[in-house]
């Protein structure tokens, strides 16, 4: 009878911590970005400001256990949106909980960028543009923990489009309730077409 009750008891702990594993990995987060960058790419004709604000959108469903697929996307303008990135991935990832609300997680998939910058305004009539787009494969690693009222997460990103793009990322999320939470997250890129600190705010619903 004590085997008994001690392997249901086992098999409850390990229950409880796949659930919260796969709650960390199925959700939808929208938010608003401010970012600076000090890339030399970015010149033309507002020289002087590298603030851009924009959108992001990270959609991630669990599956078959430890494993999850991921949409994200994320767009920033300024210059009356004259200057613009947009920045889309499509993955597929697998988690593995560490401890209970503690899962390490690595994923890859596809990545591509579209970019457009007006070097000058009106001349002979016409706008003069540049226009760059690619994309490449990308890697990613990362922690993330439930601390229950308080979610934390760190990552690295890596892709080559153009040239290395890198990614170290840390966020936050606070519960207002079992679905509902609001997040701050913060990254440093360094690209040669984007490089600097992107900041964000944003609502995250856990499903």
């Amino acid at each position: 009878m004590k085997k008994l009750t001690l392997s249901v008891m086992v098999l409850a702990a390990c229950s409880s911590v796949s659930a919260m594993a796969q709650d960390a990995f199925s959700y939808a987060k929208g938010a608003a970005t401010w970012a600076h960058t000090k890339s030399e790419f970015v010149g033309g004709k507002d020289n002087n400001n590298r603030d851009f604000g924009g959108l992001s959108l990270d959609l991630s469903k669990s599956f078959a256990g430890n494993f999850y697929g991921r949409l994200s996307s994320e767009y920033s303008s300024r210059n009356d949106g004259n200057d613009s990135m947009g920045i889309s991935s499509l993955g597929l990832g697998v988690f593995t909980p560490l401890s209970t609300g503690l899962n390490l997680y690595g994923e890859t998939g596809l990545m591509g960028y579209s970019l457009e910058r007006e070097l000058s305004h009106d001349v002979d009539g016409w706008d003069s543009v540049a226009r760059k787009q690619s994309g490449s494969l990308y890697g990613e690693v990362g922690i993330r923990y439930d601390l229950g009222q308080v979610e934390l997460s760190t990552a690295y990103r890596y892709a080559n489009m153009t040239d290395d793009m890198q990614d170290f990322k840390v966020g936050a999320a606070y519960k207002l309730t079992q679905n509902l939470a609001l997040t701050a997250d913060y990254t440093y890129r360094h690209w040669d077409l984007q490089q600097g600190s992107i900041s964000s705010l944003g609502v995250k619903y856990s499903f």
